[in-house]
């Protein structure tokens, strides 16, 4: 009788804690508050306040104040609206946007495109990768290598990326029928530095080797899409443009990578900013989608678990 009712009393509060909790698990961010400078706060429960010491996405919920000498912009998220925050103003997230509850907030212009770059339906998809699922690759048990079904590079951006299964193998890149032999490595993530291709798109498929002998091909081939000099000229441009309305921010620049489907260089600007922003949760989404769309499963699985940890 006392073990139900002590299960009972752990389920209700389980129950209490889940009602608690704010909806910034599941929602994509309302705004990015940039530009942050004098006095500037965030809170999500408008009582405990932190000092903004970087760029920050903001979710429904969260309040935002100034002090006398502070100043900042907000990006919606949805309408890609740009906003100043004035001094000695207090600012509410709401679902449909942010809402001045003192102070003033400028009236609403354009913002760079790529500052938004369809964040909020890649942040919805996102959320269907952050539950841990199952034990990553065991020694001795069959080996099964998925590859990105596509992946965008370029002459700037050159990496194509897959998942290692042990050190004691190596791999042959097949590439529009052409193979090359890549060296086996320790860790969960293989690298290759592919050479400049035609513009346009691209077969290739990864073999593993044992020695001399093969033992496992991917399930399905993936799909390389090289851009021609002036689509990779572009895309730098955009990553200037983003670097100078955000400067030092890897997370916005990891955000229109992503969005452009350079997803090997958007997961290590991801990583990089997660390495350095550890209680950044939650954005993490975002990283654990690029792992995904990489078939990268063990390096997902681990973050999935510091993602669900930290909740």
């Amino acid at each position: 009788m006392l073990t139900r009712l002590t299960t009972f009393l752990a389920l209700a509060v389980c129950l209490v804690l889940a009602a608690a909790m704010p909806a910034r698990a599941g929602d994509a961010p309302v705004s990015l508050l940039i530009q942050a400078a004098g006095s500037v706060e965030v809170s999500r429960d408008g009582t405990k306040w932190t000092p903004v010491t970087r760029n920050k996405f903001l979710f429904a919920g969260d309040f935002v104040r100034t002090g006398g000498d502070g100043s900042g912009k907000l990006i919606d998220q949805t309408t890609n609206m740009a906003q100043t925050v004035s001094a000695n103003a207090l600012l509410k997230v709401e679902a449909d946007g942010v809402k001045a509850q003192s102070g003033t907030l400028s009236n609403p212009q354009l913002a760079n495109a790529d500052l938004a770059g369809g964040l909020a339906n890649r942040f919805a998809e996102a959320q269907r990768y952050t539950t841990v699922r199952r034990s990553a690759h065991k020694e001795g048990a069959e080996i099964k290598l998925r590859l990105a079904q596509q992946v965008v590079l370029s002459a700037s951006f050159p990496e194509l990326a897959w998942e290692g299964v042990g050190k004691q193998y190596s791999y042959s890149l097949v590439i529009d029928g052409n193979a090359t032999a890549v060296p086996g490595i320790e860790g969960p993530l293989v690298r290759f530095q592919v050479p400049a291709l035609s513009p346009g798109k691209h077969s290739f498929t990864v073999s593993v080797l044992e020695g001399s002998k093969k033992v496992a091909d991917a399930e399905k081939e993936g799909q390389i899409v090289w851009l021609s000099p002036a689509e990779d000229q572009a895309l730098s441009a955009d990553v200037a443009k983003i670097k100078a309305a955000v400067p030092g921010d890897d997370f916005a620049v990891a955000n229109l990578l992503d969005a452009k489907g350079v997803t090997v260089a958007a997961m290590d600007l991801y990583r990089k900013y997660f390495d350095a922003n550890k209680d950044d949760n939650d954005m993490r989404p975002l990283l654990i989608k690029a792992y995904n769309d990489l078939k990268l499963h063990e390096l997902r699985e681990k973050e999935a678990q510091v993602y669900n940890e930290k909740l």
